[in-house]
């Protein structure tokens, strides 16, 4: 008897949907399922919040940005960097936005001898200013604070082109939001940002 319950059970829960709840309306006195027809199961479905899609609008953003010799205070946008600067600071700002963003920060520069890459996270925050996003430390290059590390590129390597892009990751990869060229020479003269 116990069997043929358990059997009947599971026939009963095998035709009716596995992601609906159960609520007492379902039950028959004996406590057995009522059977559904599937016009009522596509209306119970139909009515329940958990199955109703959800509008999911990807945000379109417009990004600002300025590359710059100074981490804070006035800035002066600069395409050219000297050697001896203390890093570079890349400030952006993301109209439309309206949670921070995760994304990702790539400092490359392509040359004859050496390619040279660096990635680091971060997050595009919500402002109605423009704001310090992210840098490359030039000052560590210089110093020696990277050790003998055999990956980090001497002084002189770095002199050169360079371009600056910041991705955001969507389910499709990654997604370009903002790019900039930029110079790094070895001499400051007039025309460069130290």
């Amino acid at each position: 008897m116990r069997t043929t319950l358990i059997a009947a059970a599971a026939l009963v829960f095998s035709v009716a949907c596995a992601d609906a709840p159960i609520t007492a309306a379902d039950l028959q006195a004996d406590g057995q399922l009522r059977q559904i027809t599937t016009q009522q199961q596509q209306s119970i479905h139909a009515a329940s919040e958990t199955h109703q899609p959800k509008a999911q609008q990807a945000e379109r953003l417009r990004v600002t940005g300025l590359l710059a010799a100074q981490a804070d205070g006035p800035l002066e946008d600069a395409t050219r960097f000297s050697l001896d600067s203390e890093g570079i600071y890349l400030h952006l700002r993301a109209d439309d936005l309206s949670e921070p963003r995760p994304v990702t920060f790539v400092w490359s520069q392509r040359g004859q001898d050496h390619d040279h890459e660096r990635e680091t996270m971060g997050f595009l925050q919500p402002a109605a200013t423009i704001g310090l996003a992210a840098s490359f430390p030039l000052a560590r290059y210089r110093t020696g604070e990277l050790g003998a590390d055999a990956q980090a590129p001497t002084p002189l390597t770095l002199v050169g082109e360079w371009r600056v892009e910041v991705y955001s990751a969507d389910v499709n990869g990654r997604n370009l939001l903002f790019e900039r060229d930029f110079v790094i020479t070895e001499l400051p003269d007039e025309s460069v940002a130290n």
